[in-house]
């Protein structure tokens, strides 16, 4: 990121009926700087409808056009104008011709993000997967699936390549094809885990929630984490041992924002698999930002599109942040919260308490004692079921205190003695 030039952006702000512009335009301009963009010129205008042709109407266009030529000179131009709306190719042909300058939309500027930060070769077959599907729909033939060194023209690959619509169909059907065999193999994992009976916690959460630092806290692992939109883009799944002994797993995964391009979803789908399937969610917020009530409301919508099932317990993050005595729950219901700072590490053992609280409520703590002419038949069971055993053997037999799932229990029904 340090290497990349500064862009200098005009953001051109669209205040519709339903619009929260304070929390957009903050978001925006978090956006704009993680793309590593200046913004040199602001620009808002109230609509009740999008103009079809030229989004703000031409007596604004042309206003906005002027205060570019305004602004640039011989040393300085704007270089990219940054919409808050999403652009069709219609749009962007228009505005383009009009700014003379590139022109982009909240959804290139979230992948454009997304391409900065892709790492692993799964995550840029996903990235550029969203790009090219996205392009495809909004983008004009002559703009088409163009790459650069500019904000909304990067990939998330090294190479650049002057495409158009027909190649980027057949390399979206090989992305999907590939995409598809690494799906097949996290499946693979992934049922491995459950005939294990591995016990999956998921951290999902706004962007820049804190999930990986919160991740560390509980682990003690040092994946990366930073204070920036979309640090985090590849799922890591580590174990994650409670004090009471139980051996699970927990995955940290990339964040979500306001109106996430579906584009965006259905290439990461196979990554965001991990929090369908997973046993408990832990919702981490930023309670020290004003609008973590909404963020919870965005994550949570995506939770269900995501078809999740598991229980959620919040994690109200960033609490050092709060003056205190301030930790004051967002008016949305009656879920089970609990106030953390991943950063200084307060109440991270509370928080670990109440994971295995919950973790505890699948298990069952009982008593075994057999024959020794049987252990031939015991000891397999405890091997592959009991997450936790402590035996002690006398002359004639054994004892075993034993931690087990409770579909489990019936299997030692002939050895229960409490």
């Amino acid at each position: 990121m340090s290497k990349i030039k500064e862009e200098n952006v005009a953001l051109v702000y669209v205040e519709l009926p339903d619009s929260n512009s304070a929390q957009d335009l903050y978001e925006l301009r978090e956006l704009i700087s993680t793309a590593q963009g200046k913004i040199v010129l602001n620009c808002s205008q109230k609509r009740n409808t999008i103009d079809a042709n030229t989004v703000v109407g031409k007596g604004k266009l042309d206003e906005i056009a002027q205060a570019i030529k305004l602004f640039n000179c011989e040393d300085d131009k704007v270089d990219v104008v940054i919409f808050s709306c999403n652009l069709n190719s219609t749009q962007r042909a228009t505005l383009k011709k009009q700014f003379e300058c590139d022109v982009i939309d909240k959804f290139d500027l979230i992948l454009d993000i997304f391409a900065l930060r892709a790492t692993s070769a799964e995550g840029k077959k996903q990235v550029e997967l969203a790009q090219l599907s996205y392009n495809l729909a909004t983008k004009p033939e002559g703009d088409f699936s163009r790459q650069g060194a500019g904000i909304g023209t990067r990939g998330p690959g090294e190479t650049k390549l002057e495409t158009n619509k027909r190649i980027a169909r057949e390399r979206i059907y090989k992305l999907r094809q590939e995409l598809a065999d690494i799906e097949k193999r996290r499946n693979l994992t992934r049922k491995n885990r459950t005939e294990n009976d591995k016990f999956v916690i998921a951290l999902v959460g706004y962007t820049n929630a804190g999930k990986s630092t919160l991740f560390n806290g509980l682990t003690g692992y040092d994946i990366y984490a930073d204070d920036k939109l979309f640090a985090t883009l590849d799922t890591t799944v580590r174990k994650f041992k409670l004090d009471n002994g139980i051996e699970t797993l927990i995955c940290d995964t990339v964040g979500f924002i306001n109106e996430l391009p579906h584009t965006l979803l259905n290439a990461f789908k196979s990554t965001l698999e991990e929090v369908a399937t997973a046993d408990l969610l832990l919702n981490v917020c930023d309670v020290s930002d004003p609008n973590v009530a909404k963020h919870i409301e965005v994550t949570e919508r995506t939770l269900a599109e995501l078809n999740t099932t598991a229980p959620l317990m919040r994690v109200y993050n960033k609490c050092d942040k709060l003056e205190y005595g301030k930790y004051m729950l967002p008016d949305i219901d009656n879920c089970p919260a609990v106030f953390v700072s991943a950063l200084t590490g307060k109440n991270i053992d509370v928080l670990r308490d109440r994971i295995a609280d919950y973790v505890m409520t699948q298990y069952s703590v009982i008593t075994v004692e057999f024959e020794l002419d049987q252990t031939y038949r015991i000891l397999p069971l405890l091997n592959k079921y009991a997450v936790t055993c402590d035996i002690v053997y006398s002359d004639t037999c054994g004892k075993a205190r034993i931690t087990v799932l409770k579909r489990y229990v019936n299997l030692f029904a002939d050895y229960i003695i409490i």
